[in-house]
């Protein structure tokens, strides 16, 4: 997390101050920069029970922030009520409409008073400040721009409805004591599905804390949890600074659609994932200072030009798309001649889940990782990131790929949860031992096997093998297979382990090439590659294939043999 510089400075208006509101008389603490202009942010933090917004006001240092980003901010005061099932002396109405027109009431003074932006209202809160800012969502959601709850829960049965696509950033503490960190990422969940987010979230760590944020929301909405590791039930502890988490969060936000800019153009999706085939809108929100207008917005799929409006709405939709991952952006211009452009964002198209290029891996035989199923991100695979790292293969998908050889590939930057499928093709009933081959430049690395979700390993430590390019075998045996389609499944459970290959042999013997030669007679071999092009033809005995192969300068790897003429088959593996 990175940390601005504050700076301090005289204050137009710093102290507690009174309201009429619902007949009565309530009270908040204010503060008003002393650099105050008209149509500025303003945000309201809200004390935890039976706390007071001295100690809200001291944990969270919204003033410094004020100072230096020139916002408004209010302290309410909290009145005795109940929730838990427990009295308090201050704290938040969960229950009705008082705090709610309150929070209202607030707003109103402080456009009135300062001219604050009434579409930059943010709402943030600690413990049951934060159970309050939840309940805020369900009721006044088109009033603040987007809301930052702390160590506080959703109180309202699980309610996630709310009148707008909201934004929404928590901050918890992994040692909470009083309000459980266990139940946080569900909640954060429902909130991410409520605002129709990719549900893949986006995961990373810093000094201190961990980030889940999930993207893409009804317009262009975010909702992220920062875990602050070992930070008990307090606003502001252990290294990480709340505010400034919430603040980086809070600006890109208005109560509009979309995402906030001081010039230029943003561009939001009526969906983040789709299915073969796939329809997608894409709508541009314009940002211009005053005075400036739109001449025209030009929207392009990649590097095509698919449109260019000249007046609103500046909308487009792209019909018929087939699998695969697509970007799309837009260009503003204005009347002056000056050009914005958009960040790209990306659109998903899913499809049946299917063997890659329609060739199934058969058993007894080898599963290359490479040739994962095709289908997509969350249907054939689920990687933790957007970016494809390592060598140009399958480029246009998220599965992360090492050359350790030439044309050869092995699974690399693995992360945990990630996951790989692969549709297999069972010969024979029968029984199959496995062997898997895994490298790894450090320790701490695991992985575990599944087919048709059923686990056919433990979790595989992968011991420190000196290098990625070093692998070690692993191996087990399945239960029981059925001759047919199954779904074989890779799944990371510790970072970086690089898998090369899983070679599956039948316990029990099969019919092989030998019923359509024999191993001293010589026949006609095809020789294809696993995904199904002819390679060679070569004239030898069955048991002299594997040599003939080496002498034509094979490289190491699966081969499927036919015997010509026959339709028999067989799989042979080269060794390096």
């Amino acid at each position: 997390m990175a940390f601005v510089s504050l700076i301090a400075s005289a204050a137009k208006f710093n102290s507690l101050t009174s309201i009429q509101t619902g007949g009565k008389s309530r009270q908040y603490f204010l503060y008003v920069p002393d650099c105050i202009t008209d149509n500025r942010p303003l945000i309201i933090s809200c004390h935890g029970m039976n706390q007071d917004y001295n100690y809200q006001k001291e944990q969270t240092q919204w003033p410094k922030f004020a100072d230096t980003a020139n916002f408004v901010v209010v302290y309410p005061v909290g009145i005795a009520g109940s929730a838990w099932g427990m009295s308090f002396q201050t704290g938040w109405d969960l229950d009705g409409m008082s705090d709610v027109n309150f929070m209202l009431d607030i707003i109103s003074e402080m456009k009135s008073k300062y001219n604050i932006d009434e579409t930059r209202v943010y709402l943030s809160g600690f413990s049951l400040g934060g159970a309050f800012t939840y309940y805020m969502i369900n009721k006044a959601a088109d009033k603040i721009a987007a809301f930052g709850p702390i160590s506080g829960y959703n109180l309202m049965n699980a309610n996630t409805s709310s009148s707008r696509p909201v934004p929404i950033c928590h901050v918890h503490g992994t040692a909470d004591g009083t309000m459980p960190y266990s139940g946080i990422k569900d909640n954060m969940k429902k909130y991410a599905q409520a605002q129709n987010c990719n549900m893949t979230p986006i995961e990373k760590t810093g000094n201190g804390y961990s980030e889940m944020r999930y993207t893409d929301g009804d317009c262009e909405t975010e909702v992220i949890l920062y875990s602050v590791n070992g930070r008990d039930h307090e606003p502001s502890n252990n290294g990480f600074n709340t505010s400034q988490a919430l603040w980086t969060f809070f600006q890109n936000y208005t109560n509009g659609c979309g995402k906030a800019s001081s010039a230029g153009v943003s561009l939001s999706l009526s969906a983040s994932v789709g299915e073969a085939p796939a329809t997608v809108t894409l709508t541009a929100k314009v940002a211009l200072p005053e005075g400036a207008s739109a001449r025209s917005v030009a929207f392009y799929q990649g590097d095509k030009l698919l449109e260019t409006l000249n007046n609103e709405p500046f909308e487009v939709t792209v019909e018929d798309l087939e699998v695969g991952k697509y970007e799309f952006s837009a260009v503003l211009t204005d009347n002056e001649g000056n050009s914005y452009n958009s960040t790209k964002t990306s659109f998903q198209v899913k499809g049946p889940q299917a063997p890659y290029k329609g060739i199934a891996n058969e058993l007894p035989g080898v599963v290359e990782m490479e040739y994962y199923d095709e289908g997509g991100e969350g249907m054939a695979y689920h990687d933790s990131d957007e970016k494809n790292e390592g060598d140009p293969f399958r480029t246009d998908e998220g599965v992360d790929l090492e050359e350790f050889e030439s044309g050869k590939y092995s699974l690399g930057w693995t992360k945990k949860g990630e996951w790989v499928e692969y549709t297999l093709d069972v010969k024979y009933d029968d029984s199959y031992t496995w062997t898997a081959y895994a490298a790894s430049g450090s320790d701490g690395s695991s992985f575990k096997l599944y087919i048709d979700d059923k686990a056919i390993s433990e979790s595989i430590s992968v011991k420190n093998s000196g290098s990625w390019q070093t692998f070690v075998e692993y191996t087990g045996k399945t239960g029981e297979l059925t001759k047919g389609k199954h779904i074989l499944k890779l799944e990371i459970l510790a970072d970086y382990v690089n898998i090369d290959r899983v070679e599956f042999v039948a316990v029990n013997e099969h019919v092989g090439l030998s019923e359509a030669s024999s191993n001293d007679a010589e026949a006609v071999y095809e020789i294809y590659a696993l995904q199904g092009n002819l390679l060679t033809t070569l004239t030898s005995t069955e048991a002299g294939v594997e040599a003939a192969l080496q002498n034509k300068g094979f490289r190491a790897g699966a081969y499927l043999v036919k015997a010509k003429g026959t339709g028999v088959s067989k799989l042979i593996v080269l060794k390096k």
